[in-house]
């Protein structure tokens, strides 16, 4: 006889509401109780779904491998995202997904990478250097409007000059939006605000599409707009459209939440500053070229231990197609399912001393990541892995590059980041670093 499942323990929270106003106010702090109490598998409610939780490195080959054709991503995350960023590759699945991703990829090989590298790294010594400048220096909005620019100019291949406040003011509404629990505009509320965003955007880039189908231009609306499948098939220019802002709100929000963490942890190890900055130093070289990238090594392992203790997205939900079982606990259809980098990349049995930042776990010689092949999950995993990992890398060593040539970042003695996980993480205070010149 097949053994009865089990199951999954948990607990419903608030009428109605559910644990959606904790997770909202600090998910990693709910996390951390219900682990404390109920281990690895649970579930919560979130208004009015059960939302199951499983949290190891099993769980997430489990659930975002998906060998059986257990989950839906779209699914998941068209509850927050469906009237914000509609169809975006995140919310696309099987063979749709598959021909949407194969499509995009052409701005992310090699020698676009490249082209991207040679493009940016001018942009960002300029305006290291502007923040020399600047009195009571705060980083995340000064990266978050680096990181906007570098995205308009790579992926639209302009300045926005003007547009720039319009522009970051409807990224912001949006990624705000994704998480308020009355998706309904009205009164100006956030909602309204977001889908407001959502229009600018949309104008932005559709006005552009029918020059950027006929030109020979190499920024990412122009790959885009012309790629065409083995069948002569391509994207409509809603697709484009939907596309094209999903990529840019990725490329820079999550770049921005990426690099607020590694600075913030540079800051307060300075020695890790020193590593880098020989590193840098022996290059010898005004601009890091792409060839050169990977002779930074330190900057890889300080990347590493960053997104490992700061994931930029704490979750990755899935919703279950279908009944399942995970390790004898039983998975109905229509149950959300979350699995978390946040829980996984502090778990003791993986990681030595989880909450200490430690670069060197991630050396050959120690290579703790490597215990299990999901247990360090920044970027996701299987086929919705992030399309853009390596260009945030590369984007990352560059900015990480033309700093550390110019200054010692410093922060309080006592300073520590307070730090907002959702809807994607940054630091609350946004960041008070003092650069001292060289």
């Amino acid at each position: 006889m097949t053994a009865a499942l089990k199951s999954i323990p948990g607990e419903s929270g608030m009428p109605i509401v559910g644990h959606t106003l904790r997770y909202m106010k600090n998910c990693n702090q709910l996390y951390d109780e219900m682990y404390q109490k109920y281990g690895g598998v649970y579930y919560n409610k979130f208004l009015m779904s059960r939302v199951v939780h499983l949290l190891s490195p099993e769980a997430n080959e489990f659930v975002l491998l998906d060998r059986e054709q257990n989950f839906s991503s779209g699914l998941a995350w068209k509850l927050s995202l469906k009237a914000l960023f509609p169809n975006g590759l995140m919310l696309r699945d099987g063979e749709d997904h598959r021909y949407h991703r194969r499509l995009m990829g052409a701005p992310f090989k090699s020698a676009s990478l490249k082209l991207y590298v040679d493009l940016m790294s001018r942009d960002i010594k300029t305006e290291a250097d502007a923040w020399r400048q600047q009195q009571d220096f705060l980083y995340y909005p000064a990266i978050k409007q680096l990181t906007l620019d570098l995205a308009t100019k790579i992926f639209v291949g302009e300045t926005l000059n003007d547009e720039a406040a319009e522009v970051n003011k409807a990224f912001v509404d949006l990624v705000a939006a994704s998480l308020v629990m009355v998706r309904y505009p009205m009164f100006g509320n956030t909602y309204q605000k977001g889908l407001e965003g959502r229009k600018l955007l949309e104008e932005y880039f559709r006005v552009r599409i029918p020059a950027k189908q006929q030109s020979s231009d190499s920024d990412m609306l122009a790959e885009i707009s012309r790629v065409q499948a083995e069948d002569g098939s391509s994207f409509s220019s809603e697709e484009i459209i939907d596309h094209m802002i999903f990529l840019m709100m990725a490329a820079h929000d999550t770049t921005t939440s990426s690099l607020s963490s590694v600075c913030y942890a540079l800051a307060r190890n300075p020695h890790w500053q020193s590593r880098i900055r020989a590193e840098i130093e022996s290059l010898d070289s005004e601009h890091m070229t792409y060839e050169q990238a990977p002779d930074l090594p330190s900057i890889d392992l300080v990347l590493k231990e960053a997104l490992r203790l700061y994931p930029p997205l704490p979750t990755i939900p899935r919703t279950a197609i279908k009944d399942c079982q995970f390790e004898g606990y039983e998975i109905k259809r229509g149950d959300v399912i979350n699995v978390s980098p946040y829980v996984t990349h502090r778990l003791p049995e993986i990681w030595s001393n989880p909450d200490e930042f430690d670069p060197e776990r991630f050396s050959a010689e120690r290579a703790e990541h490597l215990r299990h092949r999901h247990a360090w999950i920044p970027f996701g995993g299987g086929v919705h892995k992030c399309l853009g990992l390596k260009f945030a890398e590369l984007q990352i060593k560059l900015v990480l590059f033309h700093m550390l040539k110019k200054y010692q970042l410093v922060v309080e003695p006592d300073y520590e980041m307070p730090y907002k996980p959702t809807p994607i993480g940054k630091p609350e205070d946004e960041l008070p670093l003092r650069l001292e010149p060289l």
